[in-house]
């Protein structure tokens, strides 16, 4: 598995679409801030975005996504000195079963966007979410693959609109697909690029990220990964921590511990099969760095966590509604 997919399957990557909305200029719809990353895809027509902090309003064309990693509060306009209207006010009245359509407007100019979400684990300590900063605009006409991303949303439009048994899975799949070429576009059309997103961009360090993850229980060297990037062993050391920021081996650590952190929340393999899935021989050994980068050992780990999933919290209550937006808008109406 390629470093990103793994890195994505860690975090527990899932979407969905709250609606499809139909808009007709003058229009205009203020989203609230919510605990879960939102995104907008203008399918059709094209339309404003209006973000705290940004001085003047974004425009948005067909084709592109609009992302907010952690929420936070943005309004859609129809032009940029339109009135953003609460969604209970947009969403009065309409029928939310199978994605809408929310149909507003005073009948102008059409625009028809996606609305929806993406959701990670909380716990996930890999920095990639995290390096992604917390407004994404992807423009569909600047990416070369621009035709890869039209294909997924073409799909998530006919399975919004056709309502067929299991488009629920469906679509919810297609978002975990769209978020993957958002980061891929992101990576590619962002010229400062640092960390995790820098490493990924490169093909050398992005191979020996490529290798920890497929193999993170081999016992990997220095002089292993060099060679096989034709580099010598002082400069792969030397390039991999400017890029990344850590040296080869804090990485390959902090990834074991990660798989770790996984399997003792997933699996009831015993804490010296984990050790050795993540190249330990040695239970101790991996307790005690396990305990060192996640500040409690193993046992006290799945204790921890088997108690976290009987109770569960309200910030994983909230992320597993999928339509939470939408149904507190019904709520309100």
């Amino acid at each position: 598995m390629d470093a990103l997919s793994d890195i994505l399957r860690s975090a527990h990557l899932s979407g969905g679409v709250y609606f499809r909305c139909e808009f007709s200029a003058p229009w205009g719809m203020q989203m609230p801030d919510t605990p879960i990353a939102e995104f907008h895809v203008i399918v059709r027509g094209q339309c404003w975005l209006r973000v705290p902090g940004e001085k003047n309003p974004i425009p948005l064309r067909g084709g592109d996504v609009a992302v907010f990693m952690s929420g936070g509060p943005h309004a859609l306009l129809d032009n940029p000195k339109a009135t953003a209207l609460p969604p209970e006010v947009v969403l009065k009245g309409q029928n939310l079963e199978n994605y809408g359509p929310v149909t507003f407007g005073g009948g102008g100019a059409p625009a028809t966007v996606l609305c929806g979400y993406f959701r990670f684990d909380p716990s996930s300590r890999h920095p990639l979410i995290g390096a992604l900063p917390a407004f994404i605009h992807v423009r569909g006409a600047d990416d070369e693959s621009a035709a890869s991303l039209e294909t997924v949303v073409t799909l998530m439009m006919q399975e919004t609109r056709a309502a067929r048994p299991g488009a629920e899975v469906v679509v919810n799949r297609l978002c975990e697909v769209l978020f993957i070429r958002i980061v891929r576009s992101f990576i590619e059309q962002s010229p400062h690029r640092s960390g995790i997103l820098a490493a990924l961009a490169d093909p050398q360090i992005c191979g020996a990220l490529n290798e920890m993850h497929r193999a993170p229980e081999r016992s990997w060297t220095l002089a292993e990964f060099a060679a096989r990037l034709g580099l010598s062993r002082s400069a792969f050391a030397a390039r991999f921590h400017q890029v990344v920021g850590q040296t080869p081996m804090q990485y390959l650590t902090a990834w074991r511990m990660e798989t770790a952190r996984s399997l003792l929340s997933e699996s009831r393999l015993s804490t010296a099969a984990i050790a050795e899935r993540v190249g330990y021989g040695s239970e101790a050994a991996f307790g005690k760095v396990f305990k060192r980068l996640v500040g409690i050992g193993p046992g006290a780990f799945r204790r921890a966590d088997a108690r976290g999933m009987q109770s569960g919290s309200a910030t994983r209550r909230a992320a597993r509604d999928q339509q939470s937006m939408a149904r507190a808008a019904e709520r309100s109406s």
